[in-house]
């Protein structure tokens, strides 16, 4: 078997929805007062469902999976570190050392001690901080923006010598505001992913900062042009992994990639129940669970007619866009496959339309060739930032 890591399989553990936030555009809103918490037991199934499944495939054909685990909520870190201490000794008890894991934390970083604190620096192999710099959307129960608070505890975990990452939400209240969202990151070396606002848990919740899909391409185009136009490299996506399918696309001889959710999913989103959805369905609708991850093997969950249904929403979503693409092969058609709030524009028959990546890709193209080539400073800089898609 090999022993580097071949592939990647992510789990965005929905611990909790419990918040001390009440984020004005959270999908969850309408859940973040409910206490209700995996249990240490629950968990420890969902572990020997997946070892179970894990094992199986990696000795079918030798490869090496490394499993993820993106603990997300509600906050997280609400709940008291020792339940994560416990749940990464069962890890180890159920995987092994041998086997490639990554716990992942994403974090409104408002709730912090020393014992927090030491759980970010030795329990969490990475920590992502949700900061959207501008808008003051992100407020507490009684309505009180608390940015403040988390970019004074995003300077701590620097002092501590904690590294992390941030999520910005993209809104109508931070849109015009790219270029100082990006320095304020650059200057503080702090990799960020700007994420577009999605779907909201109520009619009229996003009423007032509300995107359009061409608001969403604008944003992605001017942080294109900020990477590029910057000293210094900075870890900045999903700008990165699209500037790499239009180096894809201008290198002769790249071997063509293609997303096939039925040969390889990446990802799977477990709810607090145990209920699993895959991210290009609608999350929380009961006819899109592809199963209960508490209850039910993984092996039985990916061989079921629901996931089934699941993969053909998908290949008719990459049929109707991609094969038209001139960058299909080098994208591989994940970003209208999967990416439900990258790609809102629908065709009167209410499928999604690929129009921010396909419109972007065309863009970072015109603008390489703008400058009459790649520069291959451009080149070293995309290559040493690009990663696996990563989804929190």
């Amino acid at each position: 078997m090999s022993q580097t890591i071949d592939r990647r399989m992510e789990f965005v553990v929905k611990v909790s929805k419990f918040c001390n936030l009440r984020c004005r555009y959270c999908y969850e809103y309408e859940s973040l007062g409910n206490r209700e918490a995996m249990s240490r037991e629950q968990l420890r199934q969902l572990y020997r469902h997946i070892e179970a499944w894990r094992a199986r495939v990696d000795a079918r054909d030798g490869k090496r999976t490394e499993i993820g685990f993106i603990w997300h909520g509600g906050e997280p870190l609400l709940l008291e570190p020792g339940f994560y201490w416990d749940t990464f000794a069962d890890q180890r008890e159920i995987f092994g050392e041998q086997v490639a894991r990554k716990n992942t934390l994403q974090t409104n970083l408002t709730v912090l001690d020393e014992e927090r604190l030491a759980l970010l620096r030795d329990g969490f192999d990475v920590v992502g901080v949700s900061v959207d710099v501008f808008g003051g959307l992100r407020v507490n129960v009684g309505g009180r923006d608390q940015q403040p608070l988390t970019m004074k505890n995003m300077e701590l975990l620097r002092e501590q010598g904690i590294p992390f990452s941030t999520i910005t939400v993209l809104t109508r209240a931070n849109l015009g505001r790219m270029r100082h969202i990006y320095e304020l990151f650059s200057r503080a070396r702090i990799p960020f992913r700007l994420l577009p606002l999605f779907d909201g848990a109520f009619d009229g919740q996003h009423r007032g900062f509300e995107i359009s899909t061409q608001d969403i391409l604008k944003a992605f185009q001017d942080l294109v042009d900020l990477w590029m136009e910057k000293d210094g490299f900075l870890e900045v996506y999903p700008t990165l992994e699209q500037i790499q399918v239009v180096l894809r696309s201008m290198q002769a001889g790249a071997a063509p990639v293609y997303y096939n959710k039925r040969e390889w999913l990446p990802v799977l989103l477990v709810n607090t129940n145990g209920d699993c959805f895959t991210y290009g369905d609608p999350y929380e609708e009961p006819e899109w669970c592809v199963g209960n991850l508490f209850t039910t093997s993984l092996d039985d969950i990916l061989a079921g007619e629901r996931f089934a249904r699941s993969a053909l929403a998908a290949e008719r979503r990459m049929a109707a866009n991609c094969l038209t693409c001139p960058y299909f092969g080098h994208c591989s058609g994940y970003p209208i496959a999967e990416e439900h709030y990258n790609c809102g524009q629908k065709t009167g028959e209410a499928e999604r339309t690929c129009v921010v990546e396909r419109n972007l890709f065309a863009y970072i193209e015109q603008r390489i060739r703008r400058e009459g080539g790649v520069p291959e400073a451009w080149r070293a800089r995309a290559q040493e930032g690009h990663e696996e898609r990563r989804i929190a």
